[in-house]
Order: structure tokens, then sequence, then C-alpha cells
């Protein structure tokens, strides 16, 4: 059996979903040659031509960042960015800028006494809503003010049966 042989261009552009990433990709790179003297001027180092960089979605531009200070120095400059795009005839109406993931400050994990200090501190804040709502609900007539202090207690109570069934794990 032969196969013929195809492009890859061709093989993705056939195909709805890779043939749409494809056109983005497209454009995103446009738009990137288009302001990339301009972007090399306000930060340098910083390469928009670089994957991932530059992203366009429908008639937005999204520009990828390494730091919440290059996104303040680019936003200043967007009304440039926008006007050089649109010379261009790129069809662009808006430019947001976003801190790359992997350059965004990681949230510590907690460690084992900080989950026991948490555990022991919402087990605290769940004992003094109980006691707040048993306070409470005597002091109220009926009606349905009364009965949410009820369904507040209950579910305070089915929390504190949860929380003590954690900590004997």
């Amino acid at each position: 059996m032969n196969v013929p042989t195809r492009r890859l261009d061709r093989i993705l552009t056939d195909h709805a979903v890779t043939a749409s990433l494809l056109v983005r990709l497209a454009a995103g790179q446009a738009a990137a040659q288009a302001i990339a003297p301009i972007l090399s001027e306000l930060l340098p180092g910083f390469d928009p031509l670089r994957a991932g960089a530059c992203d366009v979605r429908g008639r937005t531009l999204r520009i990828w960042l390494r730091s919440n200070a290059q996104s303040t120095k680019l936003r200043q400059a967007s009304p440039r960015l926008l006007a050089t795009l649109q010379q261009r005839g790129l069809d662009i109406s808006e430019i947001r800028f976003g801190l790359q993931p992997r350059n965004r400050p990681a949230s510590p994990m907690p460690t084992p006494s900080q989950d026991a200090q948490a555990t022991a501190q919402q087990r605290r804040n769940l004992l003094n809503a109980l006691a707040f709502s048993e306070k409470l609900a005597p002091t109220l007539h009926d009606g349905t003010l009364r009965e949410s202090v009820r369904r507040l207690r209950r579910t305070v109570e089915r929390r504190l049966a949860e929380t003590g069934s954690q900590e004997k794990r």
C-alpha cells in the first residue's frame, strides 16, 4: 500500500482546530513583527518574536511579560502600539498585558504545622459561630430569620463534625 506524502502544514490546515490555532499563531507573529522595534526600544532584552510572547484572539493582542514593571511601562505605550498595528493593516482593537505563569511568584506550600494551625483556627471560628447561633436563636421570634439561624447552626455543626473527623485521620 502506497500512501501519498503530504506536507505537515497541509495536514494541519485540513482540521478546523489546528487551522484556527495556526491562524492565531500567524496573527500573533505578524503583530509581534509590527511592534518589535517599539518594544525593543521600551523593553531592552524582551523579544516579542519568541514563542508565546504575543497571542491574538479575535481583535485582542495579548503580550506576555516577565514582570509587573514591564506591564506598567507598556500600558503607557499602548496607544502608540495600537496605532502601529493599525498602520500595518492588522485588525487589533485592544492590547492586554499579562504575566507569564512561570514568572509569577509562587504561593508557598503550607507546612504541616501551618495546616494544623489553620485547622485549629477554623475549628475555633466554627465553635464561636455555633455559640453565637445558640445565643441568637432564642431571642428571635418565629419566622424566616429564626429558621435561617437554625439552618446556620446545623451547617456549623456539620462542618464541626467534618473537621473533627479530618483531625482523627
